[in-house]
């Protein structure tokens, strides 16, 4: 479900604001996801390099240890690219955290004072200020 297919249905503040922190959440929890994923994948890079220098200096055969290196080698690069899409995680979660903000500073003013106030609100019109 894309952004655009949750929001839509969101057609008062108080679902708005739901539909972001939500949204927001979202991200952060995805963010933090790649960023475990990327260290895993970073430990067995490691493991993988270490076994392969253990191979060498048991003479295992040279293609057999250089599977194992570049194996390590792509997997450290798997690791690079988790660096990237956390970053942009990262700048995705703050975007999200601005939105959110954004619409509670803009919004939240007028929400708390339609229900707190002692009558019903009007039609939008009467509100117009032209």
């Amino acid at each position: 479900m894309s952004a655009t297919e949750t929001l839509k249905d969101a057609a008062t503040y108080a679902a708005l604001r739901t539909k972001l922190a939500w949204l927001t959440h979202k991200v952060h929890a995805h963010g933090q996801t790649v960023t475990q994923l990327g260290s895993d994948v970073d430990d067995a890079a490691e493991q993988m390099l270490d076994a392969a220098e253990t191979m060498k200096a048991l003479a295992v055969d040279d293609a057999t240890t250089a599977e194992f290196a570049d194996a390590a080698q792509t997997m450290t690069g798997v690791k690079d690219a988790a660096g990237a899409y956390t970053s942009a995680a990262d700048r995705a979660a703050a975007a999200a955290d601005d939105a959110k903000t954004t619409t509670e500073n803009d919004h939240g003013g007028i929400a708390d004072a339609v229900a707190t106030s002692p009558v019903d609100m009007a039609e939008a019109a009467f509100y117009t200020q032209n």
